[in-house]
């Protein structure tokens, strides 16, 4: 009886370790510990997935930006040929109220008057430091019947006082041409600048160039810091 006992209870114990081991082989194995590597690998794929989704959203957002700007209007070009001098203060010092009249040939043309050919440097909008000085220079050519002497001058009119008077330095007779020159010094504060100046005869009258010879030369410059 009691070797009865004894295989029943090695039986139940042989079938209790086969359920065990069973039951374990139907449990999922442990997920193994990932390493440092693993982790740190792991997180910078997750931070480069959103930088890249932030950055795909950020191009859709300036992309929507640009399609609904207005349509861009091309604006008119600064002409380095400057207001009439008529719209200039009458009391200009060095510059009469009233210039005297002169004399006309038979063929309409005038005993001074000039053509201006261009900005020989500094054309309009150039960018110049605060406080630096230098010389522009315009050229013009002499249209009228009279010569242009060395009591004639180049006279401040109107605008930004930037700059002082020139002189003529030879005689310039009709049809010759003329570089006048004149120093400026950009002022101390930044932005856009604007001077103009005409020629005077041996009698204070000033004179310019275009239709009605009341056109001055000028200078635009952009000063910046």
């Amino acid at each position: 009886m009691k070797q009865k006992n004894t295989k029943l209870w090695l039986t139940l114990l042989s079938g209790a370790l086969v359920l065990i081991f069973a039951l374990s082989a139907c449990q999922p194995a442990a997920e193994q510990t990932p390493s440092p590597e693993e982790i740190a690998q792991r997180v910078a794929l997750t931070q480069q997935a959103a930088a890249t989704e932030a950055f795909v959203q950020t191009l859709i957002a300036k992309v929507d930006q640009l399609s609904n700007q207005p349509t861009w209007t091309p604006q008119p070009t600064y002409t380095p040929y400057p207001t009439p001098s008529a719209a200039a203060p009458t009391a200009v010092v060095g510059t009469p109220a009233t210039p005297a009249a002169q004399p006309t040939a038979a063929s309409g043309t005038k005993c001074y008057q000039m053509e201006f050919l261009g900005d020989v440097n500094y054309p309009p909008d150039t960018a110049v430091k605060a406080g630096d000085k230098f010389v522009k220079k315009w050229k013009i050519k002499n249209t009228g019947t009279c010569t242009w002497t060395t009591d004639f001058d180049v006279v401040f009119v109107w605008g930004d006082k930037i700059g002082k008077n020139g002189d003529i330095t030879y005689a310039i007779k009709p049809g010759d041409s003329y570089t006048v020159a004149v120093e400026i010094t950009a002022p101390a504060t930044a932005g856009t600048y604007i001077g103009y100046w005409m020629m005077t005869d041996n009698q204070g009258a000033r004179f310019g160039y275009g239709p009605g010879g009341d056109y001055s030369l000028a200078i635009k410059i952009q000063v910046v810091k």
